[in-house]
């Protein structure tokens, strides 16, 4: 099975639905992480519906959001916090690698 990356988080299921829907008429498997909790409980009350998609799908299904206006292309970079963890992260790997 392929590794699940998450897309995009909803609070809402009914706009997880849509979007999975979206994608799915395209050939996209999507999956749906917390879906059942958001629905049993109050709305994004695991931080959300996590729209997740196959690995290999990935690049595809980001193309398919952004053509539909579901994300921005910026939506997809990294936030300067990201980019600072991952710089000191890459500092400390290339320390042990030695």
């Amino acid at each position: 099975m392929d590794e699940r990356i998450t897309v995009r988080t909803f609070s809402s299921s009914v706009d997880f639905e849509m979007v999975k829907a979206y994608l799915e008429s395209y050939g996209i498997e999507c999956f749906g992480k917390d879906e059942f909790t958001n629905r049993a409980y109050l709305a994004n009350v695991d931080g959300g519906v996590k729209l997740q998609v196959a690995a290999t799908q990935l690049d595809e299904a980001v193309k398919l959001l952004i053509e539909g206006g579901y994300i921005k292309p910026e939506d997809m970079e990294s936030s300067a916090e990201l980019q600072w963890a991952e710089k000191i992260i890459n500092k400390i790997k290339a320390i042990f690698q030695k």
